[in-house]
This record gives structure tokens, sequence and C-alpha cells, in this order.
């Protein structure tokens, strides 16, 4: 009778044990991903940045923000703030080019001043 009370509480400390273990490897998975989503995102926004920078009609460094599905390989949105008035040509260009070097629809891209 012993011996089945020991192998019980051995099977339920077993199954509590293996409980723990998966939910601490789904929760050190989570916060990797969104700071690799983080990390993608940066880096898109500064090679934006450089690709408008270095564009007849934007002389000052526009702030780009990136928006990445949770998959990183779709692109939700891309909002570029531009700090002087650049006109509808300039921007015409800056949104051919960011949708190009992005492969996203134009509609996906929001330009302003």
């Amino acid at each position: 009778m012993k011996d089945l009370l020991k192998s019980d509480k051995l099977i339920k400390f077993a199954f509590i044990s293996g409980i723990v273990a998966i939910a601490l490897i789904f929760l050190s998975d989570f916060g990797k991903s969104t700071e690799a989503a983080v990390t993608d995102e940066q880096a898109l926004e500064q090679r934006i940045t450089e690709m408008l920078t270095s564009m007849d009609g934007i002389d000052e460094v526009p702030n780009v923000t990136v928006r990445l599905d949770e998959d990183k390989h779709t692109v939700l949105g891309i909002t570029v703030v531009c700090p002087q008035a650049i006109s509808n040509r300039t921007a015409e260009r800056a949104i051919n080019a960011v949708r190009t070097a992005l492969d996203v629809s134009a509609s996906k891209i929001c330009i302003t001043t």
C-alpha cells in the first residue's frame, strides 16, 4: 500500500513538473518573438530613412515608422513624417521608392509633414 501511495505522488509530481516546464517554454518564446519583431522594424526604419534622405527634395531626416505583423514577413503600414514641406512630386517619388523597396501597396504608406 505504501508503494502505491508513493507511486501516485510520483506520478502527480511528474505531471505537474511537465506542465510547469511547458509553460516556461512558451513564456520564454513569447518575449523573444516580440524583441525580434521590434529589431526587424527598427532595421527597416533605418533602411527607409537612409534611402529617403538621399532623395532630391527631402533635405531633413524624416521620421519613419514601420509596423510588421506578428509573423515579421508582412508589412502592416509605413508612416513617413518629413520635418519640412515637400512637393507632391517628391511625396509621390518617396511612396514609389518605399513601395518598391518593401514590395507593399501604396495604400499602406502614409507620407506627411
